[in-house]
Order: C-alpha cells, then structure tokens, then sequence
C-alpha cells in the first residue's frame, strides 16, 4: 500500500511512502464471537538495516526486523481469553530512512488501513488475513496495547479527536482503553491526561527508558482537572525493557548500576506476568460480568478495600490507582503551594510539627528555583517529575491536618483513602535501608476519632533501592528511581 506524507511537496519522492501491510493476527478458536479486538503496538527497534546514521526504507522483506512478532506470544494468549488480537508491522512508523517523520503521521495511516480491512473482513467482504474473521471481530470494542514509544503512540492515537480511534462514528472504534508496556515519552506530552482508562507497567530495572518515564503518564492523569477515566501504574520489580518483546535482546543500555537489578526476571517469566495482566486489564474494560471484573481488579491490585499490594501475579510489584473522578474527592495533591493552606476541597490545612517544601513538576535545580533544595530534582529521580511536597519531621507527633468543609465531609460515598509516598533517600533524618511509618486519624463532627497505622512492610514506605555517589557539581546523587 502507499502512505502520504503530507508536509512534502506533490514531486517529492518521499511524499508518497511503500508499506506492506502485515504483521500476526490471532483469532479465538471455533465458531463464536464477535470478540473485542485488542491491538498491539511494537516498539522503535530497527526495522531495516542501519546504514551508518540511517536505516533505509523500504528493504528487502529477508533482512527487515520482525518486531510485531515479538508479541505473538501475547496474541495467542490473549486469543486463548477471547480476544482478536492485530500485531501490525509499524516500522514504517518508527524508520528515519523515507524523509524524517511526523509524529503518528504514518502510524494514524497504518492503523487506518489495516483495521478498516478488519472491519471489512468482519463484516464478510474480502479477507486477505489468513484466517477466518467473519462475524468475528467487534471493532467498536477496542483497546490499545504499546511498548516503549507503542505505548506513547497509543495514548495520542486514543486522545485524537480527528481519528476513528479518539472518536465514535467509524467503521472501528473509539478506543476503549489503553495498556502502556515500558512507554517512552519522545514526541507525545501526556499533559491532560487520557481520555480511557489507561494501565501503565513501569520496568524496575529499565536500560532503555532508563528514568521510568512512563510514569508521565500516570502523573498526567492524576494532575489532569478534566482527568475522568481511572488509571493504574505498575512499578514491576527486576523487570527490563526489551524482556517483554520475544524476538529482541539485551536492553540497549545494559541493567541500572543497582542492587535490585543484579539479577533480571527471566524474559519467559516477564512476559507470562503480562499476559496475566493483560488479559485481566481488559476483562475490566469489556466484561459484563461484574464479579468477574471485581477479580479481575483484585489481581491487578486495584480493589478499593485492599491495601496496596507488594506483589502482582507472584512477582514483586508496587501499584498506585487513580479511582475514576465520580469515586474520588482530592484532598491534598499537591499541585500548588497554595494547598499547605487549603485543600483542593475548599477545607483549612495545616502543619504541625513538620516543615513543608512545595515543588513544582519538572526537572530544576535550587539555583533556578531557590527554596527547593529538599525536593532534589537533580539528585533523586522522581518518575514523571511531577509537582509534590516534601515533609521532614524530626520526631514523632508532627501532623498535616486536613479538614473536610461541609457538603464534602460525608465520606460513606468513598472507598478508601489513598495517599501516595515515597521516602527521600538523600535526606540526613532517614536510616539507609528503614522504612518509615504514617498514621491516618480521622475525626468526625463529634470528635470521634479513628486511627489507621500503615503496615510496618507499606510498599511505597520502603527505603528505595539504589546507590549514593557523589558530584562535583551537585554533591550526592541518588541513583534509583523513587
């Protein structure tokens, strides 16, 4: 087929770009259906043989990289569960060598193209799939699966207002969710969150996209004032980056310099944790069941009344979870100064016996922020970078209290309460390797109190894995991610 590429001229040889459309499709055994269409998105590994700086395109089919069939091992699987399932070959997406790319320009056209054959072949017209897909396929209940820059591609694909897959009214589509494997953030701002429900997986142990960036999106969503859809975001422990896609090698920048990535997670054994937590994330989005969905919930450790796991499917993991924004009230963020004063709910804050620094998102030095120092932008790696306080205390008793004005303090609509945490490495007041301690006190109208302590073993309160080195510039750095 022939993809345009509108920004160059009518006489340009790359206005008009070769592609062969293919790639690995699986389909559920039998007679039944239609079943939902999942569709996953590979990563930017070479396609075609590197030239020097370039790799050229088109080329020869015998020597072009097969990355789609890196995740036919998740195909199958999830076909097993009731799911067609596309692999498309997008390295015409990812290649420099045909004129350099717009964002998603391509990809948008890829996609368009194969799934408006899909949707044909579904609906009994011309099927050059392989298999049959007649009365098969429900292209109008479809979810987006992508790895490393697949995963950002996914999200901006779903966001797309002008595209089948950010809208209704096409022959495929809206996308229904998003599952975002080891994502990169490159070209896509995940600023204003996703418009699905979105999982992000986050590999511990990442030597490609080495500062955990997927949790950009996480971050996005849980920022975002319109932010609807829930989200989940999966620090799996041991995991990296190529281990997910069957057919690549060592990650391109080897394993972090850390204790905890001394020893990988067998690949095999990475990739049947996703195809557990994929078949269970989109049970979430498509099952009419709702025990089924509550299970489903309950291993990805997501459930409400649960507290927050440390391991997912038998391996070591931390979770956070962004209820959908009917089932939330935030309370405290935070994503300004001003909420060391009043909470986002118009209620009083105050600190006692505990210093406060707010620190706005992104990447800063106390040089051109001053009055930063304890947020240590440069020098602890905070995924996603988003906005935060710091709170140090130097002895038991200190408390942050947040009152609950009237018309939000009837708290029998809500679950659970959330607070997210993590322990500053570099800070003098922590114990290298100690975890640390929170209470909650909750106080009602007649002055009824309950306290909740969190677990000697909390997830988020362990002492983050890592190294301490020393700059001449910026003094000591952490090298882990928090």
């Amino acid at each position: 087929a022939t993809i345009v590429q509108e920004r160059f001229p009518e006489d340009s040889r790359f206005r008009n770009m070769p592609v062969r459309l293919n790639g690995v499709i699986a389909v559920p055994e039998g007679d039944g259906g239609p079943y939902p269409v999942a569709v996953i998105l590979h990563g930017t590994h070479p396609g075609c043989p590197v030239l020097g700086d370039i790799d050229p395109w088109p080329c020869d089919p015998e020597v072009e990289q097969p990355n789609y069939r890196g995740f036919g091992y998740l195909a199958s699987a999830l076909a097993g569960k009731g799911y067609v399932v596309l692999v498309p070959n997008i390295n015409a997406e990812n290649t420099f060598g045909f004129g350099e790319p717009v964002p998603h320009e391509r990809l948008g056209q890829l996609l368009d193209l194969q799934l408006q054959a899909l949707a044909d072949a579904a609906a009994g017209g011309e099927n050059k799939f392989g298999v049959d897909v007649a009365g098969r396929a429900d292209l109008h209940r479809l979810a987006l699966i992508g790895h490393s820059r697949g995963g950002e591609a996914a999200v901006a694909l779903a966001n797309n207002p002008d595209s089948p897959l950010g809208a209704p009214g096409g022959a495929y589509g809206p996308t229904a969710g998003t599952l975002l494997v080891a994502p990169a953030v490159v070209t896509f701002d995940p600023a204003g969150g996703s418009r699905v429900p979105s999982a992000i997986v986050i590999s511990s142990c990442d030597g490609d996209v080495v500062s955990g960036d997927g949790q950009f999106f996480y971050e996005a969503a849980r920022l975002a004032p319109k932010q609807r859809a829930p989200s989940t975001a999966v620090y799996l422990e041991h995991a990296n980056h190529n281990g997910f896609n069957s057919i690549l090698g060592r990650d391109p920048f080897g394993a972090p310099d850390r204790s905890a990535c001394a020893t990988l997670l067998d690949p095999e054994a990475q990739r049947a944790w996703l195809e557990e937590y994929t078949a269970d994330f989109l049970t979430t989005l498509f099952s009419h069941d709702p025990a089924a969905v509550r299970s489903a919930t309950i291993r990805m450790g997501t459930f409400a009344f649960d507290p927050a796991p440390s391991q997912l499917y038998g391996l070591d993991a931390h979770v956070a979870a962004l209820a959908p924004a009917k089932n939330r009230q935030p309370l405290f963020v935070p994503a300004s100064d001003t909420e060391f004063a009043t909470s986002p709910a118009g209620g009083s804050v105050a600190a006692e016996g505990i210093r406060t620094t707010f620190c706005p998102e992104g990447w800063y030095s106390p040089l051109a922020v001053p009055g930063t120092e304890a947020c240590r932008r440069i020098t602890v790696t905070v995924p996603g970078q988003p906005a935060h306080a710091v709170l140090e205390w130097d002895k038991p008793g200190g408390a942050l209290r947040i009152a609950l004005p009237k018309g939000v303090g009837l708290l029998n609509f809500f679950d659970a309460i959330s607070i997210r945490a993590a322990v500053d490495p570099l800070s003098p007041l922590n114990e290298a390797g100690q975890a640390q301690g929170l209470s909650v006190q909750l106080t009602d109208g007649a002055g009824k109190t309950a306290v909740l302590h969190t677990r000697a073993d909390e997830p988020a309160l362990q002492f983050p894995d890592g190294n301490t080195l020393d700059d001449s510039t910026f003094g000591p750095i952490f090298t882990g991610l928090a």
